[in-house]
């Protein structure tokens, strides 16, 4: 068995690789940086000559890279999430690959911004690619040791104790860690599956006051006993959307930035759990350790950075 993957070398391509090796596949890496452990293919997504050949003698394509920032330019988003994808899947085609794997959102199901666009957009480039196999998989927030991002970001608050007034109830989020999305992705090699949408989560239901309680007990620190009221961050999205308006600029604090306040993106849905057979094995609280470990790592300096976008 041969894999390719492209976005080897991002958050969920770190932990894929080495996975799929020690599960006896053979790996090449598509990308703009090496992965170690893999065979390497320098490609670009946005140039479709650097794809030539990426996909020769490949038995599964896993397809992970894209703009992962949601607040990219929406011609970034179609530059590379969807013609990126529609050019991959062309030399897929070419070379006869028998399966092709590809990671999408869970926001492609809760959210119209142009990030969910492409990337429901891209689905259906895959779905009308005309492959023996397809799998489409939604992952919720995938978070795990290296993580980048709003949740890396509330980490770093909880672990210095800073007691944030999040509100108390509000939208709802799922995540999934990292290690529970790679078991599924490795599961779903070979596995014949119709072109509907797996959305991956751990099947509970977070508020991002929840999120950042269970953060602080990982470091230490009791619940926030206080809390501003939801309704504050509404009028500063809707202050937001009016400066975006008047400025043709994104706003720091428009709706689409205050969407974890304001927006749930959540699915209990377990179909993918069922198929396969089994269950997730991470919460975020049962995760903790590990992530409180890996920042004390980090902020030891044994801990690489990720990119806020992975584009091969």
């Amino acid at each position: 068995m041969r894999a390719l993957v492209t976005g080897a070398t991002g958050f969920i391509g770190q932990a894929l690789v080495p996975a799929l090796v020690a599960a006896g596949v053979e790996v090449r890496g598509l990308g703009r940086t090496a992965p170690v452990n893999c065979e390497w293919r320098p490609a670009d997504l946005t140039r479709v000559e650097s794809l030539r050949g990426a996909c020769a003698d490949i038995n599964v394509v896993f397809h992970l890279a894209g703009i992962a920032h949601t607040r990219a330019r929406g011609s970034e988003h179609t530059e590379v999430t969807v013609a990126g994808t529609r050019a991959l899947l062309t030399e897929a085609r070419r070379a006869g690959v028998r399966q092709f794997v590809f990671v999408s959102s869970i926001k492609a199901l809760c959210s119209d911004d142009e990030y969910a666009r492409s990337r429901r957009a891209a689905e259906d480039l895959v779905r009308a690619a005309g492959f023996p196999m397809i799998a489409l998989v939604r992952p919720g927030l995938v978070y795990g040791p290296g993580m980048k991002g709003n949740l890396a970001r509330l980490l770093r608050f909880a672990a210095r104790g800073w007691p944030l007034p999040v509100p108390r109830g509000g939208a709802l989020r799922s995540l999934v860690h990292r290690d529970d999305l790679v078991r599924v992705l490795i599961a779903l090699i070979e596995t014949s599956t119709a072109p509907v949408p797996y959305t991956l989560t751990d099947g509970r239901a977070y508020t991002l006051r929840a999120i950042y309680d269970d953060m602080r007990a990982g470091f230490g620190y009791g619940p926030i006993v206080y809390a501003l009221p939801a309704g504050f961050f509404e009028s500063i999205a809707r202050f937001g959307d009016r400066v975006a308006r008047w400025t043709a600029h994104p706003c720091p604090w428009d709706s689409q930035a205050l969407a974890p306040f304001l927006q749930s993106c959540f699915s209990d849905d377990r179909r993918v759990w069922d198929d396969l057979g089994f269950k997730p094995h991470y919460s975020l609280l049962s995760a903790m350790p590990e992530l409180v470990c890996a920042y004390h790592e980090a902020q030891r300096g044994g801990s690489g950075a990720q990119t806020a976008r992975s584009r091969p």
